[in-house]
């Protein structure tokens, strides 16, 4: 049994960075609230995601772009509605971050591409030292709390990602379907035909 802790819900891992989860199902988790709205002169609509009723009709694991896509009118000329995310559920709490031990934050910087990683405590105690965040701040908001350029190139053009631990590989088909007939294997007596 391995230690492997899952991404929290409304997110997932992939190429062992955290990222969220861009179907409806993740927006639900994340309780991340959409909106959409028209402002052409014949139009003004607007549109709020009623997340319940498009789970019932089966867009759980649609991409919100798609979603996004079907719910644009058929107006001449094309239709105008745009649509905006609330920054509620866009990021996770460094707190909950740190309940994984094996996380990492991963600094790098955009001239030299020269990076560093941290864990998400040693963040919470850089942000408690310097008075600019606790461990409430979400991870997307370490960006704006960056205040020094880059040591070796002296540019501040950051970028963050969260390096989240990858499952325990996953045995094939094939390996399964070996240890299933080494279970099954059983002696039967021989018979003779006829």
């Amino acid at each position: 049994m391995s230690d492997y802790i899952p991404p929290p819900k409304g997110w997932r891992v992939f190429n062992g960075q955290l990222i969220p989860d861009a179907t409806l199902w993740g927006y639900l988790h994340r309780k991340q609230i959409v909106r959409g709205s028209c402002y052409t002169r014949d139009c003004r609509r607007n549109y709020y995601l009623d997340f319940e009723l498009l789970l019932r009709s089966g867009y759980a694991y649609v991409r919100m772009p798609e979603i996004q896509r079907l719910l644009r009118c058929n107006m001449p000329g094309g239709c105008r509605m745009t649509f905006q995310a609330d920054k509620q559920g866009s990021g996770l709490p460094l707190s909950v971050l740190a309940a994984n031990r094996e996380v990492r934050i991963l600094f790098r910087c955009g001239g030299c591409k020269w990076e560093k990683a941290i864990t998400p405590g040693q963040a919470i105690a850089q942000l408690t030292a310097a008075k600019t965040g606790t461990s409430s701040t979400l991870h997307t908001d370490l960006l704006t709390k960056i205040s020094k350029p880059c040591l070796k190139c002296g540019v501040s053009q950051w970028t963050c990602e969260v390096r989240w631990p990858t499952a325990p590989r996953d045995k094939t088909y094939g390996e399964r379907r070996l240890e299933d007939l080494a279970e099954e294997r059983v002696v039967m007596p021989r018979t003779r035909d006829g």
